[in-house]
């Protein structure tokens, strides 16, 4: 029942708040360089929430493979996840721009940290737990 739950559940909702964390970030990040309305400080929250769903489309299949070899293996590290993060925000900046000329050093800077939180976000909701049932199981 265990992973039923972890799988309907824990993993969508890492996931989500994966897509957020980084939406967020992109979206402050934004503001911070005055792309967006200065007027009001609500901006950022809208984009980031609006964001989310595009990230998520972006780096769903890197996301996938790492979250099966996550549960697989049971990876637990922090480290993994901010790697993985990082890794999926690269993949993304090179998906969107697909191939259509030079890809600026501050946009991947830019998506590899939102990854990087991102992979945060999803290891503080569902990684640190990766695997357990199968852990749990084994020493029983």
């Amino acid at each position: 029942m265990r992973v039923v739950w972890r799988i309907l559940f824990v993993i969508p909702l890492g996931f989500i708040a994966a897509c957020l964390a980084a939406g967020i970030f992109l979206a402050v990040a934004a503001y911070g360089t005055g792309a967006l309305d200065r007027d009001t400080v609500i901006w950022p929250a809208i984009f980031g929430v609006l964001a989310a769903p595009l990230i998520g489309g972006l780096v769903a299949l890197p996301a996938l493979v790492v979250i099966v070899l996550a549960e697989l293996l049971s990876w637990r590290s922090v480290l993994a996840y901010l790697v993985a993060g990082g890794a999926a925000g690269l993949a993304a900046t090179l998906l969107a721009y697909g191939g259509a000329g030079a890809i600026g050093f501050g946009d991947v800077q830019l998506s590899m940290t939102a990854g990087v939180i991102g992979g945060l976000a999803y290891w503080l909701v569902a990684g640190r737990t990766a695997g357990g049932s199968r852990r749990d199981r084994a020493s029983a």
